[in-house]
């Protein structure tokens, strides 16, 4: 006979041949969610840069380029909580993803990059929807829905609100000056002493400062007040603030106009006085702030 040519193999347990399998590399939900977010940065890039163009061209706007970094810090301030939500992938998402793909699609065959940037932030809620699921997603709506303030929405506020502003601004302006003693004329938007005459025109009509304030307000909101009734009430406290803060300012220069002249009034101070406005606006809305954590901790005790 012949040498024995078989080969002796392992032993298995239970008669059964063990298999090992490989986890694949593009099953890992860390690639997949990678992938996802490289895709959806790809298919923006032309709406990211025509927000970083717009941020860097106008002035109104200027204040869109801080806006993610301050959602990133929401995000970061939060991360024990978000980190402790359950992930649980969830198809729904999808929907809100193909919605944003169809809005990005509509943007970019009208040529409206505004609309191409509220798909963005469409997106970016349904990629987090569907790859954590809605308990993730809950966690992340406020910083998700702050980036809204990061699109350029004071050409189309002025169209629909401007005149409107301007006009309240003008009313509100004229009755403080008649408070103060003075003799006022108002014939539209503009506004006449017996020495000197000023006519609101768009950048004096506050909605850069409610625009500016209104981001200030909600970072409060966030970071200082939980409860979504003192959110409410602070929000709410911002256009009254806004349009208060920027009648006083046109108040000032109309009395510095009717004493002391035209240049003083329409020079350097005109230039630096929306500063002092809105500086006089985060004022009010702080005090408003404090007054509202005030009253929750008198409740409390």
């Amino acid at each position: 006979m012949g040498p024995d040519r078989s080969v002796a193999r392992p032993a298995q347990r239970g008669g059964k041949a063990s298999a090992v399998t490989n986890p694949s590399p593009a099953s890992s939900p860390r690639t997949l969610a990678l992938c996802a977010w490289l895709l959806a940065v790809a298919l923006f890039a032309p709406v990211l840069g025509w927000l970083v163009h717009t941020w860097s061209t106008s002035i109104y706007d200027a204040h869109g380029v801080l806006v993610p970094f301050i959602a990133a810090v929401m995000v970061f301030s939060r991360r024990r909580i978000w980190m402790d939500a359950p992930r649980v992938p969830a198809a729904a998402g999808l929907w809100l993803v193909a919605a944003g793909a169809l809005l990005l699609l509509a943007a970019l065959l009208m040529d409206f990059n505004l609309l191409g940037g509220v798909a963005l932030i469409v997106t970016l809620a349904g990629l987090v929807w569907s790859l954590w699921g809605r308990p993730f997603l809950k966690q992340l709506a406020f910083p998700l829905g702050f980036l809204l303030l990061m699109l350029p929405l004071n050409y189309p506020l002025e169209i629909f609100v401007g005149f409107p502003l301007r006009l309240l601004s003008v009313k509100l302006t004229a009755a403080m000056l008649r408070f103060s003693g003075l003799d006022v004329t108002v014939q539209g938007t503009l506004i006449a002493t017996s020495q000197f005459q000023v006519a609101i025109e768009s950048p004096c009509s506050g909605l850069k400062t409610l625009s500016a304030l209104l981001m200030t307000g909600l970072v409060l909101a966030y970071f200082l007040h939980p409860r979504w009734r003192d959110r409410a009430v602070l929000l709410l406290a911002i256009p009254p603030v806004a349009i208060v803060a920027n009648a006083v300012r046109n108040m000032t220069i109309t009395l510095i106009g009717h004493y002391h002249g035209r240049e003083a009034a329409m020079g350097s101070l005109h230039s630096f006085s929306g500063l002092l406005v809105f500086l006089l606006a985060v004022t009010l809305l702080i005090f408003i702030s404090e007054a509202l954590l005030w009253r929750k901790t008198s409740t409390a005790a």
